[in-house]
């Protein structure tokens, strides 16, 4: 037997029950909504799209204007480029 990391090995379990995606979808979440500083909650991510929910939507357009750095935080946190866009639910 070879010596295996415990995160690997979860991982794999993970995706051979079919969890994995949504495994990293809630950890995209959660550091998504650690990063935003209360201007926005994370609904879901799937696909490098990570849909937000925001108040109205001229703060949808503050947060567009900052799209790029908000995701490098995110990925950031996560060390790896997960996210690539941001999607925004308005109200």
């Amino acid at each position: 037997m070879k010596n295996e990391n415990i995160s690997d090995i979860l991982a794999r379990r993970l995706n051979h029950m079919g969890l994995g995606n949504a495994v990293v979808a809630s950890r995209v979440c959660a550091e998504a909504d650690k990063v935003s500083e209360d201007e926005f909650t994370s609904i879901s991510f799937k696909n490098g799209t990570l849909k937000i929910h925001v108040s109205s939507g001229a703060r949808a357009h503050m947060i567009k204007l900052r799209e790029k750095e908000i995701i490098s935080k995110i990925n950031l946190k996560l060390k790896k480029d997960l996210v690539l866009r941001l999607s925004f639910e308005i109200g």
